[in-house]
C-alpha cells in the first residue's frame, strides 16, 4: 500500500511562533518609528508625541483586554499573552491611522480589534477576519469625522489618493500630472514617506525593505506580496494604457493608500488567508482587483483594507475551489489562475472605459461692496509653514505660480468640518519685477465673509506692485482680515521663490 503525505501548509520556516511574532512586532515598529520620528522633525513636537501616544494607548488596550479574557475564563494570563500576541494587533491596527485620531478613538478601535475581530471567534488562530482590519474599519465608520481640534492645519489636509478622486483617477495632461504630483514632492517622496498620511502606510521604501527582510528571515511568504503588487501594477497600467497616461500612474498605485502595507502585513496573515499556493496566488488577485475598482469607483478612495476583509470571506470557498495536492494538479491550478486573470483583466479594461478626468470647479463668488481696511506690509507677513508653492511655470519673462495659502479654514478650530487652505494663481514678470496678475484658484474660508477678497477692488492692488519694494503694502479687506492675509502671504512666498 503507497501512502501520500502532505505538509502542512502552517509550516513554513523552523522559526517558532513566538520568534516569528517578534521578528514581525520589530519590522512594525521600524516603520512606526519613521513616523514618529517625521512628526517630530517635520510637523511639529506636539504631533510626533501624540502619534507616540496612540501607539501606547493602542497596545495598552490590547494588552488589558487579552489579560481580562483570560482571567474572565480563568486561563494563564502570561500564556494567554504570549500565545495570542495583542501588540501585534495593536500595532498594526494603530499603523492605518492617521495622527489625527483622539485618543479615546484608538483605545476603542483598539479593544474592538482584539475582542471583535479575534477574541469571540475563538482567538488566535481561529479569526475569520484580519483583527487589525476590523478595528480600523470600525474606528472609520465610527469616528471618521473626529480629529484631535490642537491639528486642524494638518490632519485633515487631503490625500494624494482623496485629491486623484476628486480628478476621477483621470489625469492626462503632463502639465497637469506634474502639478498635482507635486504637492506632494514627486513620486520620490510618495516612496519615501515625506508627506502626512496614516502612521504605518507613508514610507513605501521603508516598508520595502522590512519586508524583503522578513520574506528572506522566512517571517511572510513573499508570493503574496508579489503577486498583490505586480497585480496593481498591471492593472493600474492598463487603465494607463487605456485613458492614455504614463508609467507616472501603475507606480502611483503601489506608493499611496497604503498598498505596501497591505501587501507585507496585512496580505499575508496565514490565519485568514488561503493555505494552498494556488488559493494564495488567487487570493493576492482578487484582492488587488478590488483595491483599484474600489478607488476608481468607488467613493472609497483607499480601498486597502475593505478588499483584503472582503477576500477574507472568500477564503473558505478558495480554499474548497483550490483543495487538492498542488503539485499533482498543477495544470488545473494553472487554468483557475488563468481564470481569474483573464475575468480580472476584462473587468478592468470595462473599468478604464468607464472613468474620465474630473476639470475642478473654480468658485465664482458674485461681486459685492467691500470698503479696505488697515495696510499690511507685505514683507511682514509670515510664510512659514503658512504657505505652499504647488507649481511654478515660466513662459518668457511671466513666472506663473500656484500658491497653497492657510486662511480661516484650517487656522481655526471653530470652523467647519474638512477645512482647506486657499489656492492663488499669481503672476510675475521677472524683468520688470512687477506683479502682472492675482488671483483666487480655490476658495475655501467663510462665503459672504471671506470671500469679500475675491474682488476687483481687493487684487488690483496687486497688479503691477513693484516686489523689491520692501515697503509695498496692501490694503486688507475689512471684516475679511485673514483671507486678506491668505493672499498677501501667498504673493510674498511667490516672491521669496524669485529670490528678491
Amino acid at each position: 500500500m503507497k501512502y501520500t503525505f502532505k505538509v502542512s501548509p502552517n509550516y513554513r520556516t523552523p522559526l517558532s511562533t513566538q520568534q516569528i511574532m517578534l521578528e514581525l512586532t520589530l519590522g512594525i515598529l521600524v516603520v512606526l518609528s519613521y513616523n514618529v520620528y517625521f512628526y517630530f522633525t517635520k510637523v511639529g513636537t506636539n504631533y510626533g508625541f501624540h502619534a507616540a501616544y496612540m501607539i501606547l494607548t493602542s497596545v495598552a488596550v490590547a494588552v488589558l483586554t487579552e489579560v481580562v479574557w483570560a482571567l474572565a475564563f480563568k486561563k494563564d494570563v502570561v500564556k494567554q499573552l504570549t500565545s495570542s500576541f495583542p501588540w501585534v494587533t495593536a500595532l498594526l491596527f494603530v499603523s492605518m491611522l492617521t495622527v489625527s485620531k483622539p485618543l479615546y478613538a484608538v483605545a476603542i478601535g483598539s479593544f474592538v480589534a482584539i475582542f471583535i475581530g479575534k477574541l469571540i471567534f475563538g482567538g488566535f488562530g481561529h479569526n475569520i477576519f484580519n483583527p487589525a482590519g476590523v478595528g480600523r474599519i470600525f474606528t472609520e465608520l465610527s469616528f471618521g469625522g473626529l480629529v484631535v481640534t490642537a491639528f486642524p492645519d494638518v490632519v485633515t489636509g487631503a490625500t494624494p489618493n482623496t485629491i486623484m478622486e476628486r480628478l476621477g483617477w483621470v489625469i492626462q495632461d503632463p502639465t497637469k500630472v506634474t502639478a498635482y504630483l507635486d504637492q506632494f514632492g514627486g513620486l520620490w517622496h510618495l516612496f519615501t514617506g515625506n508627506y502626512l498620511g496614516a502612521l504605518g502606510e507613508t514610507n513605501t521604501l521603508l516598508i520595502l525593505l522590512v519586508g524583503i527582510y522578513l520574506a528572506i528571515r522566512g517571517v511572510l511568504d513573499w508570493k503574496v506580496p508579489a503577486v498583490f503588487l505586480s497585480s496593481i501594477f498591471v492593472f493600474a497600467g492598463i487603465i494607463a494604457l487605456v485613458q492614455g497616461m504614463g508609467w507616472w500612474y501603475p507606480v502611483f498605485h503601489l506608493f499611496t493608500g497604503g498598498v505596501m502595507f497591505g501587501a507585507i502585513f496585512m496580505l499575508t496573515d496565514p490565519v485568514t488567508s488561503p493555505t494552498s499556493i494556488t488559493g494564495r496566488v488567487i487570493f493576492a488577485i482578487g484582492t488587488a482587483l478590488l483595491v483599484i475598482v474600489l478607488r476608481v469607483k468607488s467613493n472609497l478612495p483607499e480601498g486597502v483594507i475593505r478588499s483584503i476583509l472582503f477576500m477574507n470571506m472568500m477564503t473558505p470557498l478558495i480554499d474548497q475551489v483550490t483543495d487538492g495536492w498542488q503539485f499533482k494538479d498543477v495544470k488545473k491550478n494553472l487554468m483557475k489562475i488563468g481564470g481569474v486573470v483573464l475575468t480580472s483583466v476584462a473587468t478592468i479594461v470595462l473599468i478604464a472605459n468607464l472613468i474620465h478626468y474630473i476639470e475642478p470647479a473654480k468658485v465664482v463668488i458674485p461681486e459685492m461692496v467691500i470698503v479696505l481696511g488697515d495696510p499690511l506690509k507685505i514683507m511682514d507677513t509670515v510664510t512659514e509653514d503658512m504657505t505652499e508653492i504647488v507649481s511654478r511655470t515660466d513662459e518668457g519673462d511671466i513666472a506663473t505660480f500656484v500658491i497653497s495659502s492657510k486662511g480661516y479654514a484650517v487656522l481655526y478650530d471653530e470652523y467647519a468640518e474638512d477645512p482647506k487652505p486657499n489656492i492663488f494663481e499669481i503672476k510675475i514678470n521677472t524683468v520688470t519685477k512687477t506683479v502682472v496678475n492675482a488671483t483666487y484658484l480655490t476658495f475655501s474660508d467663510t462665503f459672504k465673509i471671506g470671500d469679500k477678497t475675491n474682488s476687483e477692488i481687493f487684487f488690483n492692488q496687486f497688479l503691477n506692485l513693484d516686489i523689491t519694494n520692501p515697503d509695498a503694502t496692501i490694503d486688507t479687506v475689512t471684516g475679511s482680515t485673514y483671507s486678506s492675509e491668505s493672499s498677501i502671504r501667498a504673493l510674498k512666498a511667490a516672491i521669496l521663490a524669485l529670490g528678491q
